[in-house]
């Protein structure tokens, strides 16, 4: 089947311990101490913490404070702690720092905010005032990353071979990607999102009934492989590997064609944290009966 090589690279999540935290390179004295003071109040907090989930590529706007008055919040500070526990900070006392990047965070709405969200932009991001502190959680996917076909075990391309007769069953191999952090100074965050990671799963039955898709396309036996690894230096990366198989199919009496063009494999979805994201591969054949 698919030639892919899995390692497994299993990171430890224990204990935190502040002595750990990587704060004198990056952050000045008052940046450090606004960081542990708004880490010591999240952590005591009984909310429940705000995680959402976005698709890589497109574009976001979370506003981070829970009010439309900004003018109210004074010594806004924005952080973010990547896996390796280095804390940089994109805004502090309302100015933006150099570490802020300028397609992640917009001092103007007071937001996270970019019109093409990309992978290393996962994470725990912690906002703080004098008063408030609270966190989120971004976890970033992308659906059907790769996308092989396969007739048994040799690589089958539509563009070289675009009819195929009626009956004929191919696999197909792809990946999905999940990037985010759950080894961050915020315990509670930690686990929330190491939950949801952990329960995401690809499933092939959610047919988009405008798409007609089972009509032509009917699918089955679907096993999927988890593969964890570091992204980047910077966030964690769960690849989950699938494969399954697809038989071609036209309802049209003997003789006639089936014309599919550009037909988006819609009951490709993956689920995570309640939210369905659907692939938007293609596949335009010719099925002859």
């Amino acid at each position: 089947m698919m030639p892919v090589v899995f390692l497994l690279l299993y990171v430890v999540s224990c204990s935190i311990h502040w002595v750990r935290t990587d704060l004198s390179i990056l952050l000045s004295s008052k940046e450090s101490q606004a960081w542990l003071d708004a880490v010591s109040q999240i952590n005591q907090s009984a909310n429940e913490p705000f995680i959402t989930v976005v698709e890589l590529g497109d574009s976001m706007e979370i506003p981070l404070y829970n009010t439309k008055d900004v003018s109210t919040y004074q010594n806004r500070h924005i952080f973010k702690q990547n896996i390796n526990k280095r804390v940089d900070c994109y805004l502090f006392a309302n100015i933006l720092t150099l570490s802020s990047s300028a397609n992640i965070y917009d001092s103007c709405y007071e937001a996270l905010l970019t019109r093409e969200i990309e992978s290393n932009m996962a994470g725990i991001y912690v906002y703080t005032d004098d008063e408030f502190s609270s966190a989120l959680g971004l976890i970033i996917v992308r659906i059907t990353n790769s996308f092989q076909w396969f007739n048994d075990t040799k690589p089958f391309s539509f563009r070289k071979q675009p009819t195929i007769r009626n009956g004929t069953q191919l696999s197909l191999a792809f990946e999905t990607m999940i990037y985010y952090n759950s080894n961050s100074d915020l315990r509670l965050y930690n686990q929330h999102i190491d939950g949801i990671v952990q329960q995401a799963k690809i499933s092939i039955n959610h047919p988009d009934h405008s798409n007609n898709l089972h009509t032509f396309f009917a699918m089955d036996k679907l096993s999927c492989q988890r593969h964890e690894q570091i992204a980047d230096d910077n966030v964690r990366l769960l690849t989950l590997v699938c494969l399954t198989e697809v038989t071609f199919q036209c309802p049209l009496s003997s003789g006639s064609t089936c014309w599919i063009e550009n037909k988006r494999m819609s009951n490709i979805v993956l689920n995570i944290n309640g939210l369905d994201f659907v692939s938007d591969r293609t596949v335009t054949v010719r099925i002859d009966v």
